[in-house]
């Protein structure tokens, strides 16, 4: 619990966990005691709020920014003239030196540093997998482009079965820049697998088993839309279905777990057709909510219409099996 008060004070926790510190915060003295402790520590940053107050996750946004031009290697400024007067110094601090400093007074002092740099890593991962995910998108989209409005369909059977097969797709028609990974930036960084639409066929034909395991890994981290049937058959997603039905996510190992380890077990990255990418803490999403990682019936097969939303990982099929 103690490692949740830092994020409880920063409003960056989610809010089943800020309602269990709270409760807590209710039963116990001691921890009472440890939030004030930290609260004096975090009072630079309180006195410098400003109406209205910031979004969750701004502090440790703008350290993200101050580490980046930080580290940059700036060119060297040129000699000023001689008839320039020397620039008058500065004495106080600047809002964003304040920021650092208060959030170094606490490391320093031994209050909440493992925590801040759980916050950190966890921002970080979440992030980096977001745009990720946004550069897998502009591949999407391009694809889009030149095939009608379709994005790449996973067939219900055969060597295009898979739901990883969009990966090769994608890399045959050059639609994916070198940037992109297959692997969730908060677990590794891997790019995509240098297979063919032709060598997976090949492949489906000689050694299904060895097939399916180079399905899984084509995908990598991730979980692509297995589209969805209705009384005129099945299909795959189409831009223009609207922004709101998902097409990727992190994947899950299994059904049984709650959500991806990707991200430590505490949530889902989902890119939208649309182009954007929503942080989700439970497997419901899209435009009625449900489950994306299954259908209306409970099974990871293609949708019971448009709007249900199936992602399976690499080796995932859309029919029953052949």
């Amino acid at each position: 619990m103690e490692e949740n008060l830092v994020g409880y004070l920063l409003n960056a926790l989610d809010d089943d966990v800020q309602r269990q510190v709270e409760a807590s915060l209710r039963e116990s003295a001691e921890l009472r005691s440890r939030v004030e402790l930290l609260q004096r520590a975090l009072a630079p940053l309180a006195a410098d709020r400003q109406a209205p107050d910031p979004r969750p996750g701004l502090v440790l946004s703008t350290l993200a920014h101050i580490a980046e031009y930080k580290c940059r290697k700036l060119p060297a400024a040129p000699p000023p003239p001689r008839s320039q007067s020397q620039p008058v110094s500065r004495y106080w601090l600047r809002r964003a030196d304040a920021l650092v400093a208060a959030l170094l007074l606490i490391v320093l002092g031994g209050l909440g540093s493992s925590l801040l740099l759980h916050l950190w890593r966890d921002y970080y991962g979440r992030t980096a997998c977001q745009e990720n995910l946004l550069r897998l998108w502009t591949g999407l989209q391009r694809y889009c482009d030149v095939h009608d409005g379709n994005f790449p369909i996973v067939e219900e059977k055969g060597p295009h079965g898979v739901a990883g097969i969009f990966v090769p797709v994608l890399g045959d028609s050059g639609m994916l820049g070198p940037d992109v990974s297959v692997g969730c930036p908060a677990q590794e960084r891997r790019p995509p697998e240098h297979r063919s639409v032709r060598e997976m066929e090949e492949l489906y034909e000689r050694d299904p088993a060895r097939f399916r395991a180079e399905a899984l890994k084509l995908a990598g981290g991730y979980a692509y839309t297995l589209g969805y049937v209705d009384a005129a058959g099945y299909h795959g997603l189409r831009r223009d279905f609207g922004d709101h039905l998902p097409i990727v996510a992190d994947r899950l190992e299994s059904l049984t777990q709650a959500n991806s380890i990707n991200h430590g077990g505490a949530g889902q990255n989902v890119l939208y057709i649309g182009g954007h990418v929503e942080w989700h803490t439970n497997r419901f999403a899209g435009i009625n909510g449900d489950d994306i990682f299954v259908n209306r019936h409970g099974k990871l097969l293609a949708g019971e219409g448009r709007e249900d939303t199936v992602l399976g990982r690499g080796d995932a099929s859309p029919g029953p099996g052949e």
